[in-house]
């Protein structure tokens, strides 16, 4: 909440621009940690399905909730897409929530390489994201998405190394079942070092594939300031670690 009533840093903007942040992060990571980008287009209308492979991932740049993932073309409700995509294009993040980083960004359509997420071999849970909670340029906590066959939805808050921690965020359950740390957690935590703010708090965000780690975004203001941490110990805990406020 305080870095939205007072910081305006153009820097920010970059960094909440899904495209635009490809290009800055360019000279810090290999490119080969973005996923593969098919296709930028200013309108819905632009894109020839025709041209896209089988799978691919919709998703609006200047937002948050606008992905659409096609499992098979064949399937694929282009009029249900091409509704929600063209609402989400009207929209402004400031306005909504007034997280004023969002508030310049000039909104595109990008088309993505489909990624096959990472499945613990165990649970058989799919790690749906990957949060680096990162304080003064340190990666603290990561905060992990599952989802089970079901489609049941849990997250789990581990430390560096792994170790389940006593904590949530947002009201989210935990996984019924362990999930054994991926092989590229060290690989997360370098590349959340190389990424985060030397200063401050910064959440970088990663998708996994069973052998790849693919940069997702850097979130300044998670859930617009009003994250639910529960205990309420926690929050100051956590709150202690960002010492620039």
């Amino acid at each position: 909440t305080a870095r939205m009533i007072y910081e305006r840093a153009p820097l920010h903007t970059k960094l909440a621009d899904k495209f635009a942040v490809r290009e800055m992060l360019a000279e810090k990571i290999c490119c080969s940690h973005f996923v593969p980008l098919i296709g930028v287009y200013k309108c819905f209308e632009e894109i020839d399905f025709n041209q896209l492979p089988n799978k691919f991932v919709l998703k609006c740049n200047h937002d948050s909730g606008s992905a659409i993932v096609c499992n098979d073309k064949a399937q694929f409700d282009i009029k249900k897409a091409q509704h929600k995509l063209n609402h989400h294009l009207k929209q402004n993040m400031y306005f909504r929530k007034r997280e004023w980083h969002y508030k310049d960004i000039c909104p595109k359509v990008l088309v993505e390489q489909y990624v096959e997420l990472y499945v613990d071999p165990a649970s058989q849970f799919t790690i749906t994201t990957c949060r680096v909670h990162c304080f003064e340029g340190r990666p603290e906590y990561l905060e992990i998405d599952v989802q089970d066959a079901q489609g049941n939805e849990y997250s789990n808050m581990y430390d560096t190394q792994w170790q389940l921690q006593p904590f949530r965020v947002d009201l989210k359950e935990n996984s019924p079942s362990a999930l054994a740390a991926p092989k590229q957690l060290q690989e997360i935590i370098q590349l959340s070092e190389k990424l985060c703010f030397s200063y401050g708090y910064s959440r970088v965000d990663f998708l996994l594939s069973q052998d790849h780690v693919y940069f997702s975004e850097i979130t300044l203001t998670p859930n617009a300031g009003r994250m639910v941490i529960t205990p309420v110990e926690w929050d100051f805990k956590l709150g202690s670690l960002w010492l620039s406020y």
